[in-house]
């Protein structure tokens, strides 16, 4: 098991989450998919999981214990500054996996899964939190989107991620 640390403290704020779903929702609305209403009960969820995934480096924390019934996106971000990693910055990130989706062949891949979770078309519900401090090497940051229903369900792809 890896070694663990106390978690980052939480830098969720209601600006930083406006600004990060109304990007998130920009490319939905590019791919057909209608906008994430944010959700008090999952936003609380997620700014628990950027907390847990903060106790391990980097991204190796992954996915686990997600709860049954949601989807997951973790961005995590390092600079030597202190100013926290944006919204943009980690929806911008998930995005641009499109450059490796084949719509053509509409199916899962762990290349273009962020990319596929954000502009879903039967999700609707998002869940947004941040978190952020001195790692033992970088200023780091954690963003979770977490989402209801979930997307990347197999052979639901071509209904489901729309070309722009």
């Amino acid at each position: 098991m890896p070694s663990t640390r106390r978690p980052m403290p939480d830098n969720t704020t209601p600006e930083f989450q406006a600004e990060a779903l109304a990007a998130a929702n920009a490319y939905r609305a590019a791919h057909h998919a209608p906008p994430l209403v944010m959700d008090p009960e999952l936003n609380t969820y997620a700014m628990q999981r950027a907390a847990s995934r903060s106790e391990q480096e980097m991204l190796n924390a992954g996915h686990d214990d997600l709860r049954k019934g949601t989807g997951e996106n973790i961005f995590w971000g390092a600079t030597t500054g202190t100013t926290p990693s944006s919204g943009q910055a980690a929806v911008q990130s998930w995005y641009d996996e499109i450059k490796d989706y084949d719509f053509n062949k509409a199916q899962f891949s762990s290349s273009t899964g962020h990319f596929t979770q954000l502009v879903w078309k039967a999700t609707t519900k998002v869940g947004i939190g941040r978190v952020s401090g001195q790692g033992d090497r970088y200023y780091e940051t954690y963003i979770v989107f977490v989402f209801e229903p979930p997307g990347n369900m197999e052979g639901a792809f071509a209904d489901n991620v729309l070309p722009a």
